[in-house]
């Protein structure tokens, strides 16, 4: 095994098998006193799985934050005269080893993903160890992009230049990008960059999101964090591209995970009605009021087609452009032609009375 090949197999699950990291959290705070050591264990998730607050902690040992605060400082310190022993350098280089391996950051909240890890207590011990690491960074700008690990804080610039850019096209197109699309503009502007690392950098924006159906735009559009049914129809309509029974709706909410909670039929049926977005072109079907379709019975869709058309039309053409429109059976096109009260036969074509 080479020196950077370190084995997945080192990092074990909770399970009582060899952990690396478990085994190198019980090194660096076996030179601690008892109190101190439980101190550290509870304020970073070591000992509950559950990270305490300075206050709680406090409250438990009857000392002030303050106080909490400063043993906590000296057993770091304390702690980092253990960051040159071989089982340090060894996990430490794992890590770099990953960091390098994922273009120059990894997520902190993919940390149990990359490092094959199933345990919050291994998790935790992992997130410990990083902080006692002098090579290794953890940077964040909340309104920018979430927490990552990194070996140098340059690659910072590189993150705000292409979240930077996406933003600004985004914005500017207001429209949804496809992985294709979005990575042919960046790569054009970003020539050096490889496709993964500029999807690295997108999966860790703030504000960036990709949507159930695989699309990057802004995480607060309701294209891709849709909140309420209604918003949740819509979405599927407009990526399904076509009209869909209300039962199909709520069948795709829930295929592709839209709500935490099941989606009912009827409750999505009531907000297809409700909402003036959706129209009503057969039994139960629905479609997009954008896509041209419009309000009204099937006498009303025919008198509107005579109108914009503003000439007499074949039985035919009649049908073929109701049902362009409507989801009917063409006996009830031809149903509502009959009505001599409405529509004028003449030499095989209809109009207006």
């Amino acid at each position: 095994m080479t020196k950077n090949k370190i084995k997945n197999s080192e990092i074990t699950h909770e399970n009582g098998k060899k952990s690396l990291f478990l085994d190198l959290l019980e090194n660096l705070l076996s030179g601690l006193n008892p109190r101190s050591k439980e101190i550290i264990q509870r304020r970073f998730g070591l000992l509950n799985r559950e990270e305490e607050t300075l206050d709680k902690i406090g409250k438990r040992y009857n000392i002030t934050r303050e106080r909490v605060r400063q043993i906590i400082f000296e057993a770091l310190k304390n702690i980092s005269a253990k960051v040159a022993s071989e089982s340090f350098l060894k996990a430490e280089e794992k890590i770099i080893f990953t960091i390098n391996k994922n273009n120059g950051i990894i997520p902190v909240s993919e940390i149990a993903k990359k490092f094959g890890l199933d345990g919050e207590k291994e998790i935790n011990a992992i997130k410990f160890f990083v902080l006692c690491s002098e090579k290794i960074k953890e940077v964040q700008e909340k309104e920018l992009f979430e927490k990552v690990w990194t070996i140098s804080e340059d690659i910072v610039s590189e993150i705000k230049s292409v979240l930077s850019e996406t933003e600004k096209n985004i914005n500017q197109e207001n429209k949804l990008f496809t992985d294709e699309e979005i990575l042919k503009l960046l790569l054009s502007i970003f020539p050096n960059f490889s496709k993964e690392k500029i999807l690295n950098f997108l999966g860790i924006s703030a504000r960036i999101k990709k949507n159930k159906f695989g699309k990057w735009g802004m995480k607060n559009w309701a294209q891709v964090s849709p909140k309420g049914t209604k918003e949740r129809v819509h979405l599927v309509l407009k990526e399904h591209k076509q009209p869909l029974h209300f039962t199909q709706i709520a069948q795709l909410i829930d295929k592709f995970e839209l709500s935490k909670r099941k989606a009912h039929p009827q409750t999505v049926h009531n907000e297809l009605i409700k909402d003036e977005r959706f129209v009503l072109i057969g039994r139960g079907i629905y479609a997009l009021k954008e896509w041209g379709y419009f309000e009204g019975t099937i006498q009303e869709v025919i008198k509107s087609i005579l109108q914009e058309k503003n000439k007499p039309l074949k039985k035919e053409e009649i049908i073929e452009e109701v049902l362009k429109i409507r989801k009917v059976k063409k006996t009830t096109i031809s149903i509502n032609l009959n009505n001599i009260e409405i529509f004028e036969r003449k030499n095989e074509t209809y109009t207006i009375k």
